[in-house]
């Protein structure tokens, strides 16, 4: 009943999907594969009949949906991290950047470019490659959110953020890589591999911030979902 739980608050927090049972945020970063399963599946779905659309088209609604299915929540959290890490300063100054409800210039760039790239790679693809682009994208993206939840430390003792990093240890992560890499590995293989070098960026990222900041925040998180689910479309390209 736990785990069920933990699966319908992972679902619940990182996707659109109207979750109706109780949920449980702690230990959640187990089953945050699922839910990029989910909206890649959609995606999937979504381009599957699309194959007479001009491309540019194509991707328009793709990544349109993409960012509807997920809420746009990491491309916030993208945008927060720009904000802050680019701006530099201080540990609290920095933490305070992030915590600002308001996105500043860096943010609107690193939203732009996100969104600009994301079409731009999708809209170079054929049809068949972009409709496994969408889903592996999808479900390293989430991965990633996993990965480095289990293996840094939070930055915060208070949050969201912290409340998921700080219960998630070596049991989620395995976890979450039977879920994603063991499923992807058979249906993507070789793609898989370039797709994972996304997460090599992610990591050079995390260690910044834990060397600035102490650990790492849900926006980091999130900027590290978005990163390496452009890096995999890239692969796929």
């Amino acid at each position: 009943m736990k785990e069920l739980k933990r699966i319908a608050g992972a679902l619940s927090f990182l996707t659109v999907a109207p979750v109706r049972v109780p949920k449980e945020l702690e230990g959640s970063a187990a089953y945050y594969p699922l839910a990029g399963w989910l909206i890649g599946g959609v995606l999937f779905l979504a381009w599957t009949p699309m194959e007479r659309l001009p491309v540019m088209v194509r991707a328009f609604v793709i990544v349109a949906l993409w960012e509807l299915l997920s809420r746009g929540l990491h491309v916030d959290a993208l945008a927060d991290t720009a904000d802050a890490f680019i701006a530099g300063g201080s540990r609290e100054r920095i933490l305070g950047i992030m915590s600002d409800t308001r996105t500043g210039a860096f943010g609107v760039m690193a939203i732009a470019l996100l969104l600009v790239g994301k079409f731009a790679l999708l809209s170079s693809m054929e049809w068949g490659d972009g409709r496994s682009a969408v889903l592996c994208a999808c479900v390293m993206g989430r991965f990633a959110l996993s990965l480095f939840a289990c293996a840094f430390p939070p930055a915060k003792e208070e949050g969201l953020g912290a409340l998921i990093i700080s219960s998630s240890g070596a049991k989620e992560l395995v976890v979450a890589a039977v879920l994603a890499i063991v499923p992807a590995a058979f249906i993507f293989r070789l793609h898989l591999l370039y797709a994972s070098a996304g997460l090599v960026v992610c990591l050079a990222l995390c260690l910044y911030a834990w060397r600035k900041i102490g650990g790492l925040t849900g926006d980091v998180l999130g900027a590290c979902l978005e990163l390496t689910e452009l890096a995999a479309l890239f692969a796929f390209l």
